[in-house]
């Protein structure tokens, strides 16, 4: 695991999802979430994920909170048909299950 900084300042302005692990104390599997969530916003250099300082500051000032942007994975979540519980139920209340469809 790379050391840890002692201030904002010594952060590059550009990390790595492993550069970020431990500026947030976090594992590799929680970083990746946070990146792919949108939560911390991200830019895609072919394979490679970058995390830019400012956009990890407004990760911390907006205390983890999805502030409006996702990330560079927008088509997972905003283009993804909205699923909800509710769905279920109604199919439920219509009639039961397809069973044809699973």
């Amino acid at each position: 695991m790379l050391k840890r900084p002692l201030s904002f300042d010594d952060i590059p302005l550009v990390l790595t999802v492993e550069e970020l692990m431990p500026i947030l104390s976090i594992g590799r599997n929680t970083a990746f979430k946070l990146v792919s969530s949108g939560q911390i916003r991200s830019i895609r250099a072919g394979k490679h994920i970058r995390i830019l300082k400012n956009d990890l500051r407004q990760f911390l000032e907006d205390g983890g909170r999805l502030s409006g942007g996702t990330g560079t994975n927008s088509a997972w979540t905003d283009d993804a048909p909205a699923f909800t519980l509710e769905d279920d139920s109604c199919r439920v209340a219509k009639g039961g299950y397809d069973d044809a469809a699973r």
